[in-house]
């Protein structure tokens, strides 16, 4: 009886929420639709995506949470028909929630303006709606959400931060853990003519902007300058520095844009300290606050140069960063962790790395910011003498057939090292094969000859249901098989490291500039991204040796690029002549009359283009990117067949879209009618969930302007042109 009559009451509670929201819409919105919380019944997500997340008011589930735009004419000219404060009890008590509340509804009214409060559905949880038919403009709602955000420490100012996305859930909508958002001390009737006919003029808004500014602790200069209208690219990072990062005082390092409009601290890139990798490397307890975890890591990447593409690539890594887990996982009221989308965590590490880089830019100064060298890690260290290795093993050993391909990989290798700051890293040959240049079945065998040469050694074999590849590390000793062709690695150094002659004494001219030094994160950026060109595909990998030689400054005439390349003169002037033909070399004389050559200041992704072969890399790095989704997919199809049949859960059809919140792999793998499995149509649709073409986009742009091509750093929206902003419309989720 009892368990009938709770039942009664929430039923109750049901229609009446039901009954506000619809009488609330129909009198006040402007659209006959609204944005609905992605997720399934009884697990609601906290985002509310544009892209399939409209559903009509009439006929709406009332149980899933909606929102509504308190913006209208969203593009040039946005006016907020509603200025609604969202009071939040997540990071303060309720207590201090109620107390901001009637401190803005005191405000409001001293103004003329009369609020509506409204119980928000979250434990604690307070909105204070605000009306004006007139529409108040974008820029008096930003002075009264930064002086509101001031005074009340609990006001959550993402709904009023971005009018393309100013989101808010109405009175009457369903909360995503359990409730509705309540009407406190209004009728539905005198709510809609309080917000509506009856609503404050914009004037007053701009009455209540400077009341609060005024009752506020007076704003930084910073701040205080009027700003020029945000562009595209700025507008997706969230400006309102918090007053923990301001009280460091002014910056002292330029933060500056990288090639995607996003900000970065303008510092020589360089691997991550000891310090900083076992943060990022700590696993989160279950009483560990998540979100406080994230903050040091991002500094630490952000004072090493980082852009927040190549820390994104981290985030994503779960082995390589538990300590950032809360980007990756939302949690859930029974205490478990959901995963949450892409776009998700893109927009979570945004704000994040926002916050990073203006902590990172006030930041005492260090030495390394100024490009002065530091002491050399564990990692570093050895990275240096691999190369160090590598050049006593002679030109011979990598001018043989396999040879280009071998020193490729163990440069890429060497990257994957610094970048995940262990030496023990996962050898992924997509990935490798990508950084080198080559196709993953080239990288596969060169990493196998390394392996069997004694370079390096496997740590773990890979498990491909588990989506693991093999792991290795750089080796220190090998049994040497019974194969003619094999070469022991070198494990320890000469005196003479190079038997190249130095050549004529030149001290009486100017010296060349240093390149980067051997292992350094700059020379592997540079040799990869060097190797990465799609004109090797028709000139061949031995060639990109000797213009690699000749660009680095070490030889100029004939019998000196023999001696460092380790290739006869035929196969020498081969090379030369392809490269002049192309015009990437050109050739002069020495003061004893000798041919002498030098790079031209044509790029390669020129020479590929006249040759046919650009884009082939960018193609093919696109083409891997989808091959491993499909792969983890059949993975997972594999794991559900191998239950017994009535032990296997239902799944979605293959062609079901993927909403934020979904496992793409729960979807069912698609097959031809005679029951075989469709690989073909399974990389079309995961080409199409991924965003392939936007990839590829990226991808070309990368080579197109010389940057290195990596599988993880490639991103559907990565390229340097503006975005829409609707790809974000899943933003700060209303509360």
């Amino acid at each position: 009886m009892y368990a009938g009559a709770l039942t009664l009451r929430a039923a109750t509670e049901r229609t009446q929420a039901h009954r506000t929201l619809t009488a609330f819409l129909h009198s006040l919105y402007w659209d006959r639709t609204v944005r609905a919380a992605a997720g399934a019944p009884g697990a609601w997500l906290n985002s509310y995506p544009a892209e399939g997340g409209y559903v009509p008011i009439e006929g709406m589930d009332p149980d899933r949470p909606v929102a509504v735009h308190l913006a209208r004419g969203r593009g040039r000219a946005p006016r907020f028909w509603a200025v609604v404060f969202d009071c939040d009890a997540k990071r303060v008590p309720a207590a201090q929630v109620a107390a901001d509340a009637a401190l803005l509804m005191q405000a409001a009214q001293a103004e003329g303006i009369t609020p509506v409060p409204v119980a928000s559905g979250s434990a604690g949880g307070r909105h204070v709606w605000t009306g004006c038919t007139e529409g108040v403009p974008f820029a008096v709602v930003t002075r009264i959400n930064r002086a509101a955000a001031r005074l009340c420490p609990s006001l959550d100012t993402s709904p009023l931060s971005n009018p393309t996305d100013a989101l808010i859930r109405p009175p009457g909508a369903a909360h995503r853990t359990g409730g509705y958002s309540t009407l406190t001390a209004h009728t539905v009737a005198e709510a809609v003519n309080t917000l509506g006919p009856s609503s404050a003029p914009a004037t007053a808004f701009e009455r209540l902007a400077a009341r609060l500014e005024s009752m506020a602790p007076s704003l930084p200069a910073e701040e205080a300058r009027p700003k020029p209208a945000a562009t595209m690219a700025t507008r997706r990072h969230h400006h309102s520095v918090p007053p923990s990062i301001r009280q460091r005082g002014p910056r002292v390092r330029q933060v500056v844009e990288d090639a995607q409009g996003c900000p970065k601290v303008a510092a020589p890139w360089r691997p991550l300290g000891t310090k900083a990798l076992r943060g990022l490397h700590r696993k989160p307890s279950r009483h560990d606050d998540h979100s406080a975890m994230k903050h040091a890591p991002a500094r630490s990447m952000a004072l090493a140069g980082w852009t927040q593409a190549e820390a994104l690539a981290v985030v994503r890594d779960a082995e390589l960063s538990p300590a950032l887990e809360y980007l990756r996982t939302e949690r859930q009221p029974d205490g478990s962790r959901r995963p949450r989308s892409t776009q998700d965590t893109e927009r979570l590490w945004a704000r994040v790395w926002f916050l990073a880089v203006e902590d990172a830019a006030r930041m005492p100064r260090r030495p390394e910011d100024d490009g002065r060298p530091v002491q050399a890690d564990e990692v570093q260290q050895a990275v240096t003498d691999l190369f160090a290795r590598m050049r006593a093993a002679g030109p011979d050993r990598w001018s043989r057939q396999s040879g280009p391909a071998d020193a490729a990989i163990l440069h890429a290798l060497a990257l994957t090292m610094l970048l995940s700051g262990s030496l023990d890293v996962s050898a992924g040959v997509h990935r490798l094969g990508v950084l080198a240049g080559y196709t993953a079945q080239t990288a596969s065998q060169a990493l196998w000859r390394l392996i069997r040469d004694g370079w390096v050694t496997v740590t773990a074999e890979a498990e491909r249901r588990a989506g693991k590849a093999r792991r290795v590390t750089l080796a220190t000793a090998h049994d040497c098989p019974e194969d003619e062709h094999h070469r022991c690695a070198v494990y320890e150094l000469t005196d003479h490291v190079s038997p190249v002659h130095p050549g004529s004494d030149r001290s009486g001219t100017p010296a060349r500039p240093r390149p980067p030094a051997l292992g350094s994160p700059a020379y592997l950026r540079a040799v990869l991204t060097h190797q990465q060109s799609d004109a090797w595909h028709s000139l061949g990998h031995h060639t990109a040796r000797t213009l690699w030689t000749i660009r680095q400054g070490k030889s100029c005439t004939l019998p000196e690029i023999m001696a460092e390349t380790g290739y006869g003169r035929r196969a020498t002037l081969r090379h030369l002549e392809r490269l002049t033909a192309l015009q990437v070399l050109s050739t002069g004389r020495s003061r004893r009359g000798e041919t002498t050559y030098q790079a031209t200041a044509r790029t390669l992704h020129e020479a590929a283009q006249e040759t046919g072969s650009a884009g082939r890399l960018a193609a093919l790095a696109v083409a891997y990117r989808v091959k491993q989704q499909v792969i983890e997919w059949w993975s997972a199809e594999e794991a559900h067949r191998s239950l017994p049949y009535d032990q296997r859960p239902r799944r979605a059809a293959a062609e079901q879209t993927v909403i934020p919140g979904m496992d793409p792999r729960g979807r069912a793998y698609p097959r031809f009618e005679n029951g075989r499995p469709d690989h073909a149509r399974a990389r079309r649709i995961e080409a199409q969930r991924i965003g392939a073409a936007g990839m590829l986009d990226h991808a070309q742009q990368l080579t197109r302007t010389g940057q290195l091509l990596d599988l993880p750093h490639l991103s559907a929206t990565g390229a340097s042109e503006p975005q829409p902003l609707r790809r974000r419309a899943g933003g700060h989720g209303p509360r």
